[in-house]
């Protein structure tokens, strides 16, 4: 790779995968090339991509899974995954941007018929982009939150403090959690040009540096009626299990990029050791291994994720047609099995990967401005999201006691 700060123009996309959402892939290209190039400049100078999301928009990339009758382009559930998942070798960031938006298509698609689910896929037609508010740094405990909509006149008014409200600030509506005042949970679509509405750019993690996962104040903030949605019940969903495979999508399209880099950094270098086993780089066997391995990690966490995203397929389709709900139930239940044990091998494989991209090379592999530290840095942030340890846990929990895998994680301050 060239010291400039660009992202490799070497693609890495293996047959498994280059078939997958072929056609979108191509209506993509251009512009997934162009976001990457300064993909390693952006995060250097904490350049935050918002002209690089409009490009995306304007692609139509962020309606790609809205249906082609109501403005979209047609893709399937596991298209745009896999979608996520190259967008994600181009530029890790934007994938987790687009977390709560994608997940809000699939919700509301599957939503019975309303006058709200229309209002927002209207929306999402003519380009706009949602975010998400649902976590707090409150004294909240797990379960309760602190952020409350109280009725006004012929609406509500909207108070409170959000954190890790990642793609918001880069978003034109928001999804909110809050409590009204009987103390139930309710549902607020907030347009982000409103006043009271605060976003800042205060995510301070190491990785995921531009997701602007940061603190989004909500300062008594007027909301219409029919933006405010109570909860009264909710019916058998794959919600939980899609928000954490979009996160498992990103992760495989770091591993792709691994594999990109490694490549580029290896047909270029000229360099070698006195007590190397080749007389260039490419030739030397020990390198030549080490970039099988990490095309084989890059495999193994691809073909876990697809896994889990089939299943995922199979709820969405038994939903979509009405089916039995004692199928949709068994359907949801497997695509949580699925995506907890997928979690935990893609997380450990793409882990893995990065650690040993380091491997093909000597000192010059960690010179800053070919960025190879970006891999395991937004790798390793992405996977603190319901930690896989957990996960584990779960898991074991249901082969040796039966206990059903929860499909939502609550966040909050542990009961005194």
């Amino acid at each position: 790779m060239s010291t400039q700060t660009e992202i490799s123009h070497v693609l890495h996309q293996p047959a498994w995968a280059a078939a997958r959402a072929s056609r979108f892939k191509q209506r993509f290209a251009a512009v997934l090339t162009d976001i990457a190039r300064g993909a390693i400049a952006r995060e250097e100078e904490r350049r935050l991509p918002f002209a690089e999301l409009e490009q995306l928009k304007d692609a139509g990339f962020t309606r790609a899974t809205l249906p082609e009758e109501l403005g979209g382009g047609g893709a399937s559930l596991s298209e745009g995954l896999e979608l996520l998942s190259h967008l994600a070798q181009h530029e890790p960031n934007l994938a987790q941007v687009l977390r709560s938006h994608f997940a809000l298509i699939e919700r509301q698609i599957l939503a019975p018929p309303s006058s709200a689910r229309d209002r927002v896929l209207a929306r999402i037609a003519s380009g706009a982009v949602y975010g998400n508010a649902s976590h707090e740094r409150s004294s909240a405990q797990v379960g309760s939150l602190e952020t409350r909509v109280r009725a006004h006149g012929d609406g509500y008014v909207l108070s409170g403090t959000k954190y890790y409200s990642t793609g918001t600030l880069y978003a034109d509506w928001v999804s909110v959690s809050a409590v009204d005042e009987e103390g139930e949970f309710v549902g607020v679509a907030v347009d982000t040009r409103s006043p009271g509405v605060t976003r800042a750019d205060d995510w301070n993690g190491f990785g995921q540096r531009l997701t602007g996962s940061g603190t989004t104040v909500f300062d008594e903030v007027r909301v219409p009626a029919h933006d405010v949605t109570h909860r009264t019940g909710s019916a058998p969903g794959h919600g939980g299990a899609y928000v954490q495979l979009v996160l498992l999508a990103a992760l495989n399209g770091i591993g792709r990029a691994i594999v990109s880099d490694a490549i580029e950094f290896v047909t270029r270098r000229t360099r070698v050791y006195s007590n190397g086993s080749g007389a260039t780089a490419a030739s030397d066997p020990i390198v030549l291994e080490t970039i099988g391995e990490l095309s084989a990690l890059s495999y193994q966490a691809d073909a876990a994720l697809q896994s889990a995203v089939a299943a995922l397929q199979d709820s969405h389709d038994l939903q979509a047609a009405d089916a039995d709900p004692r199928a949709i139930d068994e359907a949801v239940a497997r695509g949580d099995v699925a995506t907890a044990h997928a979690q935990i091998v893609v997380v450990t494989a793409v882990l893995d990967a990065a650690t040993k991209l380091f491997d093909i090379g000597g000192a010059s592999a960690t010179d800053r401005s070919r960025g190879l530290d970006r891999h395991w840095r937004n790798a390793r942030t992405i996977a603190t999201h319901n930690p896989h340890r957990n996960k584990a846990k779960a898991i074991g929990d249901l082969l040796v006691n039966g206990t059903p895998l929860s499909n939502s994680w609550l966040t909050g301050e542990a009961a005194g």
